[in-house]
């Protein structure tokens, strides 16, 4: 999808571990027309949906049962801020993996764009599997095709010419955006490949009294 991009959206998982909110945060891009708000809350649903669609069917095998899955929410970010517009998930909507003695723990996978430099990297760190699932800080391989399956759903949703939405999954460096020149378009890098670390990751602002 060439850029320049008719909006630019951010989009959130949110979750609770160990009564510690746990948030991710994925950018995105469409190029389809938005003509009013309506229009624009109709595709802003749409993305938030999805992604929950994605990680009920398929995050929720991946991880740990101590988590729970609250709602998924997008808003656009440019040319102009939006309010944002929230997917709810339902109250029982529950990790299936064993329980986590910590909240901290969790999964990384690394989102790749085909282009050099940290500019053209991004890391997304999801939920933890149990503690059954892992051995000497090593994620267990069947839980890695777990989590490849929600990242697969995500790739056929939001990746490629043959994605199902009108959104693409990418890179926004906000780094490049605020320097000299810099732009929302040209600061935004399509994703090419997420790829799951087998190496538990540590996400310090989860520890319990911190959150996010």
């Amino acid at each position: 999808m060439p850029a320049p991009y008719v909006a630019h959206a951010q989009a959130r998982i949110i979750g609770e571990i160990h009564g510690q909110e746990t948030v991710n945060v994925l950018h995105f891009v469409t190029n389809d027309e938005i003509a009013d708000e309506a229009e624009l809350d109709t595709l802003l649903l749409a993305l938030a949906t999805a992604l929950l669609e994605c990680v009920i069917t398929t995050l929720l095998p991946a991880v740990s049962s101590d988590w729970k899955v609250i709602r998924c929410d997008a808003k656009r970010i440019a040319p102009a801020v939006s309010d944002p517009i929230v997917a709810t998930a339902d109250s029982g909507s529950v990790g299936e993996l064993s329980a986590t003695s910590v909240s901290f723990a969790a999964s990384l996978v690394n989102i790749r764009t085909g282009g050099g430099g940290r500019q053209g990297r991004g890391r997304m760190f999801l939920p933890p599997p149990g503690e059954s699932e892992v051995s000497q800080s090593s994620i267990d391989p069947g839980t890695l095709t777990l989590i490849t399956a929600f990242l697969t759903c995500l790739a056929g949703k939001f990746m490629g010419t043959g994605a199902t939405t009108a959104w693409r999954l990418g890179i926004l460096s906000n780094k490049h955006r605020s320097g000299i020149g810099g732009t929302y378009d040209n600061s935004f890098r399509e994703a090419t490949s997420l790829n799951p670390v087998a190496d538990l990751a540590v996400m310090r602002s989860r520890r319990k009294g911190h959150g996010a």
